[in-house]
């Protein structure tokens, strides 16, 4: 059902500064007919505690799907003050792969593991 990126050999997983993930997600992003970046569409609201939001976005970027987030009402300066935003972050998709990225995030996370482990097989 959904198929991981494969990773570029010549990509290495490292830490990253803002402006590198940003130059990833506009590497990413897809362009319309018309040549400009598709438009970005609200997807989620994440809880922000325990970096839930990152690591929904990495793993939508995992299978393809370039996201980020933004944070809601004073959540970014919550996050500042406290490391934590208390109003969550809103997560935005390129409109083309909304549907997908909403299957994405409500497919239970053992069928996940249980399609990968299909195809390893």
């Amino acid at each position: 059902m959904f198929e991981k990126r494969k990773q570029d050999p010549q990509q290495s997983l490292s830490w990253s500064s803002e402006s590198e993930s940003k130059k990833q997600l506009e590497a990413m992003w897809p362009i319309g007919a018309d040549g400009l970046r598709e438009q970005a569409v609200f997807l989620a609201i994440i809880p922000d505690i325990n970096n839930e939001a990152d690591f929904t976005i990495n793993m939508l970027m995992a299978y393809g799907i370039p996201a980020f987030k933004q944070y809601n009402n004073e959540g970014a300066l919550g996050k500042l003050i406290i490391g934590t935003s208390a109003y969550g972050a809103s997560l935005y998709v390129p409109e083309s792969m909304a549907v997908d990225a909403k299957a994405l995030l409500d497919t239970p996370v053992e069928d996940l593991s249980d399609a990968e482990a299909s195809d390893a097989e």
